[in-house]
């Protein structure tokens, strides 16, 4: 997409970022509607961005509620995520509040989102430890539902990990059909600013095969879930974990001197929003 016509998605979106503020307080009775994520400042506005809006003061069902009448109000372009402040994670309420201040270096911000993905990548490892417990060794089909919502959260994490330095370092995300298996592709290679790649080896492999069964299990009945395969995924998830977080640590040194190259270049490239 255009610079031109991002600019102008942007702009848009502020003002509905505005109108939607209003319908929640003065219809659903919202007490604080904060924005938060790329159209805040938090990270670069780019063509698949959508508007966060943390949310202090509904219920559940009036989110919920909320959710629906403003799918009919919104246009097409602009996906809108509605967070209940109230029950956010800790770190991602301190982000949305304030509390806790991004970097204004491009390079350290990217390292603190980065950052900030692994801990909820941990809590979705975490999750899927308890449900394989109970799942045992022969999972009926409730059980092997929940351990694929966690394996599709997992690899949907690490997506975001790949979607963030795409947005950052290399300009956007791919685009149209499969881009998914692009961007990880992508991801596995050199990319702009000097970067090195994010994944290699093994592990690109691995991520690989989560990647194609998330694609899988969103095309197919819960009931058509092959059991096997399933929990071979599910229990690789933990080893899986251990080498995505050194990968990340690795870029984020990486990421550490780049920051310091600009600073003492006195050149410091600048988060946008």
């Amino acid at each position: 997409m255009r610079a031109e016509k991002l600019e102008t998605r942007r702009q848009e979106a502020l003002v509905l970022a505005e109108q939607i503020a209003r319908v929640l307080r003065d219809r659903f009775g919202a007490r604080r509607v904060i924005p938060f994520g790329s159209l805040a400042g938090d990270g670069l506005w780019h063509a698949g961005s959508d508007l966060d809006l943390a949310v202090e003061g509904l219920s559940s069902s009036a989110l919920r509620e909320a959710e629906r009448l403003l799918g009919e109000i919104v246009p097409p372009w602009l996906e809108v995520d509605l967070v209940a402040l109230e029950r956010a994670y800790p770190e991602v309420r301190a982000r949305i509040l304030g509390e806790r201040a991004m970097p204004e270096n491009q390079y350290l911000a990217l390292k603190t989102r980065l950052e900030d993905e692994l801990v909820s990548l941990e809590r979705v490892v975490q999750g899927l430890d308890v449900a394989l417990e109970r799942a045992g060794t022969a999972p009926d089909e409730f059980a092997s539902r929940a351990l694929a919502s966690y394996v599709d959260d997992f690899y949907k994490s690490c997506e975001r990990i790949c979607e963030r330095v795409a947005v950052t370092l290399d300009g956007d995300l791919p685009r149209g059909e499969g881009w998914q298996r692009t961007l990880l592709g992508q991801m596995g290679e050199a990319g702009s600013k000097g970067r090195p790649p994010l994944f290699s080896g093994s592990l690109l492999l691995q991520l690989d095969e989560y990647r194609r069964f998330r694609h899988r299990v969103r095309h197919i009945y819960g009931y058509e879930l092959e059991a096997e395969q399933l929990l071979t995924l599910a229990r690789g998830v933990g080893s899986v974990f251990m080498l995505l977080r050194e990968a990340v640590a690795a870029f984020g040194e990486w990421l550490n001197g780049q920051a310091d190259d600009a600073k003492r270049s006195g050149n410091e490239p600048v988060e946008e929003g």
